[in-house]
């Protein structure tokens, strides 16, 4: 039977690191435990440090130098097709030698 895991949102490992720091200072952890704790706490924190640095580099790409907030397209960009253009579709109702053939010609 395989285990799923759960994700832990960035406040839950906070937490978890606060428990950890907290268990530390007490003092009342034997020297293993202690180690093992130390090491866990490493983990989480470099971890959680990894994924502020991700943020902060989204934050930095969506924000200018003067704190204003970068459009998500600049205008007259069309992204429909991922930036490629038309995709080579040609509409087959467009003909432009015969233009008899339309469906809805005006008469």
């Amino acid at each position: 039977m395989a285990t799923t895991r759960k994700k832990f949102t960035f406040e839950d490992q906070m937490t978890q690191l606060q428990n950890i720091v907290n268990n530390l200072q007490q003092g009342n952890v034997a020297l293993e435990d202690a180690l093992k704790q130390f090491k866990e706490g490493m983990k989480l924190a470099n971890k959680m440090q990894a994924q502020l640095d991700k943020s902060e580099k989204t934050l930095a790409e969506l924000v200018d130098e003067n704190g204003n907030v970068k459009p998500a397209e600049e205008k007259g960009d069309d992204l429909a097709n991922n930036g490629v253009k038309n995709q080579g579709y040609q509409s087959e109702f467009l003909n432009k030698d015969n233009d008899d053939d339309l469906p809805f010609k005006d008469a």
